[in-house]
């Protein structure tokens, strides 16, 4: 019988369009069911229904109403569960009941402010800590929720799955076995653009989603240090929609991710799959767990306008890295090659879900 995978129920950074699609170009039967997705995440290969608070009310009563009734189907329908980011499907914890009730294996995959412990976080990061205390978007992050959250799957018979920089805040009393599994692209939506290395006047481009969790402070300071001294256009991506902010990137000669939270995220993999040098700030806890091939740069707020005077005026290097950017994420983020990893975590969870209690 061909496995069916059910994906739920948010899209965060597009992980789960990426992965969606991976596991059907390998020949899985699967689907993608999420609640309002944000004009910066990719929808295809996903069902979405916005479910959204400012609708008219008996707009919101009959979407909350299609939406359950999509849940209970496809949740029936599946061989396997995969969730996203610890969100709510449904009210009062019915969303798992539901999956325990009808004996569905399960995987939660965590991603960021889920389950990120501001105490562990600040331990080894003083980014971090300053920004949790001066403006962080994320301040629903707590030990207490991440605790929950995690209780709250383990109880319902999910096992875990993470990236590297999730790893940390995993608690092995409701998870003894961890899956570790890279953030996936599909890489066909990328078309590298290599930066031109006879370039004089490099794009630097950084994306502010969130401009004290990103460090957008601190990039603003570093260009502002450079001006006058080199020549170059500097784009910060706000508000626009994904195809413009992924042209922009496309465009760049160099991307600048984020120098707070101390890991790359998906929109680093995605300019490095347009064959982008990076710099980003990975702490060197994290950073070390990585292979030994990763190009990203690394800086951190205080040597950023240094990193970056490093690049500006090396058209070379900053091809080179643009190059070994590609490489990288094919070998290690390619959402169709990891997708027979996940396939394998499904088959293992499958057989302890059918084994007798």
């Amino acid at each position: 019988m061909l496995m069916r995978v059910l994906h739920l129920p948010v899209n965060i950074a597009s992980i789960a369009s990426h992965t969606v699609r991976g596991l059907r170009k390998i020949g899985l039967n699967a689907r993608g069911l999420v609640l309002v997705n944000t004009p910066l995440q990719s929808e295809e290969a996903l069902q979405v229904t916005a479910v959204d608070s400012r609708l008219r009310k008996h707009h919101l009563i009959w979407q909350g109403i299609w939406w359950l009734y999509q849940y209970l189907k496809w949740v029936g329908w599946a061989d396997v569960i995969h969730w996203y980011f610890g969100a709510s499907a449904l009210p009062w914890g019915l969303d798992l009941r539901y999956i325990k009730m009808l004996r569905k294996p399960g995987v939660v995959e965590w991603l960021g402010s889920d389950i990120r412990i501001p105490e562990i976080a600040s331990m080894d990061n003083p980014y971090y800590k300053v920004a949790f205390n001066n403006g962080y978007e994320y301040q629903s992050e707590s030990h207490q929720k991440s605790l929950q959250l995690q209780q709250r799957f383990g109880k319902a018979g999910f096992v875990s799955v993470a990236s590297i920089g999730m790893l940390p805040f995993i608690q092995k009393e409701f998870f003894p076995k961890i899956y570790v599994m890279p953030q996936r692209l599909m890489l066909s939506d990328y078309i590298p653009n290599y930066p031109n290395p006879s370039t004089t006047r490099p794009i630097i481009v950084h994306s502010s989603t969130a401009f004290v969790a990103k460090g957008t402070s601190a990039v603003l300071k570093a260009i502002d240090q450079l001006k006058g001294r080199y020549t170059f256009e500097f784009q910060l991506i706000q508000g626009v929609s994904r195809y413009d902010a992924l042209r922009l990137v496309q465009k760049a000669d160099i991307f600048l991710d984020q120098f707070v939270l101390g890991d790359h995220g998906m929109a680093a993999l995605e300019a490095m799959a347009f064959g982008k040098p990076v710099v980003c700030y990975i702490k060197p806890a994290i950073a070390e767990k990585y292979p030994k091939d990763c190009p990203i740069i690394n800086a951190n707020q205080d040597n950023l306008s240094e990193v970056l005077e490093s690049l500006l005026n090396k058209g070379k290097l900053r091809y080179d890295i643009g190059r070994e950017s590609r490489s990288y994420v094919e070998k290690y983020h390619d959402t169709t090659v990891l997708a027979y990893k996940l396939v394998e975590i499904y088959k293992e969870i499958m057989v302890k879900k059918d084994r007798p209690q």
